[in-house]
């Protein structure tokens, strides 16, 4: 049975808080993370809170990466929503644990719309006819 999606949960522990709170610095390792993963930018939107912290998204052809910070804990969630099979998840989120300087991350992995009644092949992106 295909799965259509994988979900990539990373909580980063005792992070170096300045780089909790840069939500230029932040959206750029996210965009980062999206290109070494090998998906297909399609947007993005930052916003920092007062007096701390950033949510963000980065919507890609293959779904979205997303991010929020608390920096009062240093710690920041971050989430890769991904369809296809071809994306590298490793290297993107290694890139972010070392981005945030995390010293205790934790990886969870699950796969997401197990197709039990579909026969055949998942396409995972429109074709134009």
């Amino acid at each position: 049975m295909e799965a259509l999606l994988d979900l990539i949960i990373l909580d980063l522990y005792e992070c170096d808080r300045g780089r909790l709170t840069d939500t230029r610095l932040i959206r750029e390792g996210m965009l980062e993370a999206a290109r070494i993963m090998g998906a297909e930018v399609i947007g993005d939107s930052f916003h920092t809170f007062e007096p701390w912290g950033v949510s963000g998204t980065v919507t890609i052809a293959e779904s979205h990466l997303a991010v929020h910070t608390w920096p009062e804990y240093n710690f920041a969630a971050v989430t890769f929503e991904t369809c296809g099979n071809r994306m590298d998840h490793r290297k993107a989120y290694n890139h972010l644990i070392r981005f945030f300087r995390a010293k205790k991350p934790k990886i969870t992995h699950q796969k997401r719309g197990f197709m039990e009644s579909f026969q055949g092949k998942v396409a995972y992106k429109q074709q134009m006819g």
